[in-house]
C-alpha cells in the first residue's frame, strides 16, 4: 500500500467493515476487459459468500477465470473544502483478491445462505425449498489476499 498511514492494521477494524458493508463489489476479468458487479455477502472464516442467480455475465465469467478481486466500504462521508483541489472522503475499505467457487450441492447452498441471511436479518435459521436453492447459486471466495484502508477516521 502506497501509504502505509492509512493502512489498516487491526484485525478487529477489517472485520468491523466485512460486517457492517451491506453491498460487496467483485471485478472480474473477461478476457482483456474488466467486468465490476455489486453483490449481496456475507463473510466467514476468510470467506466471501455471495447470492447470485444461476446464469449471466459474472457466471459466465467465473466459469472462464475464477480469479476475482473484491472490495467492500463504510462510512463514507465527503469532505468540502473552499479549494476544491482540498476536498476528500472519509471512509473504511476492504480490498482483496481470492478464488471464486460456483457452489452448487444443495446443503452447501443452505448452509451459505444461512450465513448471508443472518448478515441481513436478525434470525439464524431460515428454511428454503429444495426448488428455490436449485434456481440460485453461491459464489464462495477463498480469500488470498485482503488489506483494509482508512481515511479521515
Amino acid at each position: 500500500m502506497r501509504r502505509s498511514d492509512k493502512e489498516i492494521k487491526d484485525p478487529e477494524l477489517i472485520l468491523k467493515v466485512l460486517n457492517q458493508s451491506e453491498a460487496c463489489r467483485i471485478a472480474l476479468c473477461d478476457g482483456r476487459k474488466p467486468y465490476i458487479v455489486p453483490m449481496n455477502f456475507a463473510y466467514l472464516d476468510n470467506i466471501l459468500y455471495l447470492h447470485s442467480a444461476t446464469e449471466g455475465r459474472k457466471i459466465d465469467i467465473i466459469r472462464k477465470n475464477s480469479n476475482i478481486s473484491f472490495q467492500m466500504d463504510i462510512k463514507t462521508q465527503i469532505v468540502a473544502n473552499e479549494n476544491p483541489c482540498n476536498w476528500g472522503m472519509k471512509y473504511l475499505s476492504v480490498t482483496g483478491s481470492g478464488q471464486a467457487y460456483l457452489m452448487e450441492d444443495l446443503p452447501e447452498k443452505k448452509e451459505a445462505m444461512d450465513i448471508i441471511m443472518a448478515k441481513y436479518s436478525s434470525k439464524n435459521s431460515f428454511e428454503y425449498t429444495d426448488k428455490a436453492l436449485n434456481n440460485i447459486l453461491v459464489i464462495k471466495i477463498e480469500i488470498g489476499e485482503m488489506t483494509g484502508k482508512k481515511s479521515g477516521y
